[in-house]
C-alpha cells in the first residue's frame, strides 16, 4: 500500500493511498486532518497551526477554558462522576486533563480530545475551538 506524505507546519503526516485523513503526531497529541488532498492538508495544517501557537499553552488555556463550560457558575466546583459524585476545583480539574487529539477539516472546524483523567469514568472530552483558541462548545463522549 502506497502513503502520501506531506511536510506541514504541523510536521509530517501521512495517508495512506484511499485513505479518508492525512494523520501525525505532535509529540504525544495526534493530529488528524480530514482533508481531500495534499494542498488542503497544507492549507489546513497552518490554520490549525496558527490557532494552537505552542501546544502547551493551548492545551492549559483549553483545558482552563473547559472548567468554565462544565461548572457554569464558575470554575471553583466542577462537578465530576468520580467516587460517585463530588466535586473538584477548576485548577484541579484542568490540571487532569490530557490532549490526546487534534482534528480538523477544510470546513474550519477545529476539534480537541482529552483525557478525563477518570473524572467521568473514563469518557473523552471533545471540544469544538474556534480560530481565537477559544472553546465553542464542548461534551462529555464515548
Amino acid at each position: 500500500m502506497a502513503i502520501s506524505t506531506v511536510h506541514t507546519a504541523l510536521g509530517e503526516l501521512r495517508r495512506a493511498d484511499g485513505g479518508f485523513d492525512f494523520s501525525g503526531r505532535l509529540g504525544e497529541v495526534a493530529i488528524v486532518l480530514d482533508v481531500d488532498d495534499a494542498e488542503t492538508a497544507l492549507a489546513v495544517a497552518q490554520r490549525v497551526s496558527t490557532t494552537i501557537g505552542d501546544l502547551d499553552d493551548f492545551a492549559r488555556r483549553v483545558a482552563t477554558q473547559l472548567a468554565y463550560v462544565f461548572a457554569p457558575e464558575g470554575p471553583d466546583e466542577v462537578e465530576v462522576w468520580e467516587n460517585g459524585e463530588s466535586v473538584v476545583s477548576g485548577a484541579e480539574f484542568a490540571r487532569r486533563l490530557t490532549l490526546g487529539c487534534v482534528t480538523a477539516g477544510s470546513d474550519g472546524d477545529v476539534e480537541v480530545y482529552f483525557d478525563d483523567d477518570e473524572m467521568f469514568g473514563g469518557h473523552t472530552i471533545r471540544a469544538w475551538i474556534d480560530e481565537s483558541g477559544t472553546v465553542t462548545d464542548a461534551q462529555i463522549a464515548g
